[in-house]
């Protein structure tokens, strides 16, 4: 019974090299430790919310880099919740001079038409702060929509989840040019508001067709130099992201920027009708 307890000499010639090889003191066939072959899963830290929010701002430095990251990881919630809170102080900012142009439009109404209207589109209050943002990223996902459809023509096959990252990160140029127009409201000062047309700061086409009406008026705006920016580096996100040409990525981010600058701008072309009625 003793004996039976007691190792061989061939089991005590096999145990050595197996424990001192699960240790790593051995090497293995191919000359490593087996303990060196072992990996570690990563703890980078590259998909921080800080990273995220940051690269709004590398988007405008090195688009490339930002978009190829984005290619890897999409992301919208965090980059937006940044814009948001920018577009809710830029509304903010803008509110008075939108009750101006509302009192002016007031005025040119009869007393039945403004006793209809109310308080109606004097600015919302908090809430329509609020609903700003979140009406501007329906926007942003229409476009994305848009992107996804010009993307598929050219035979690539398209995203949406990234494309709306893309769009999303592009729109910081959006913010700039809302700033701009700002502090150019502010030097003007809200005596200078007798209209809407006055509210548009006048930042892109519309500087060439002063007499221009309330929707020509506000297409010609929004082309300006900040959107064309802002093409140009949602084409450059979707050539980097989904490997087409820069040119044709380009062209279905025009395309799809047109067309949704005519769609937000109906509402002063209805506006238009109203004050001409």
């Amino acid at each position: 019974m003793g004996r039976c307890l007691e190792p061989t000499s061939a089991w005590r010639g096999w145990e050595g090299p197996v424990s001192r090889s699960i240790l790593g003191a051995d090497p293995t066939p191919s000359g490593e430790p087996v303990s060196a072959s072992i990996q570690t899963p990563s703890t980078s830290g590259t998909g921080s919310a800080l990273g995220d929010a940051l690269d709004l701002l590398n988007v405008l430095h090195e688009p490339t880099a930002v978009f190829n990251r984005i290619n890897e990881r999409p992301r919208v919630l965090i980059p937006w919740l940044v814009l948001g809170v920018f577009l809710i102080v830029l509304a903010i900012l803008v509110q008075p001079y939108q009750s101006a142009a509302f009192e002016a439009f007031k005025a040119t109404l009869t007393p039945e038409q403004v006793a209809k209207m109310g308080n109606r589109g004097a600015g919302g209050g908090a809430v329509g702060f609020v609903l700003y943002p979140v009406l501007v990223f329906i926007g942003v996902a229409a476009g994305a929509g848009l992107l996804w459809i010009g993307v598929s023509l050219t035979g690539t096959q398209a995203r949406y989840k990234t494309l709306l990252s893309v769009l999303t990160y592009s729109c910081v140029t959006y913010v700039l040019f809302s700033i701009v127009a700002v502090l150019v409201l502010k030097v003007r000062g809200i005596q200078a508001i007798t209209g809407f047309e006055d509210v548009r700061a006048p930042l892109g086409l519309d500087l060439l067709v002063p007499g221009a009406g309330l929707f020509a008026g506000t297409v010609l705006n929004g082309i300006n130099l900040f959107s064309v920016w802002g093409v140009w580096l949602t084409g450059t996100g979707i050539s980097t992201t989904h490997k087409t040409s820069r040119a044709a990525s380009i062209a279905v981010a025009a395309a799809a920027f047109l067309i949704m600058l005519f769609i937000v701008s109906l509402p002063t072309l209805f506006a238009a009708m109203m004050i001409k009625q």
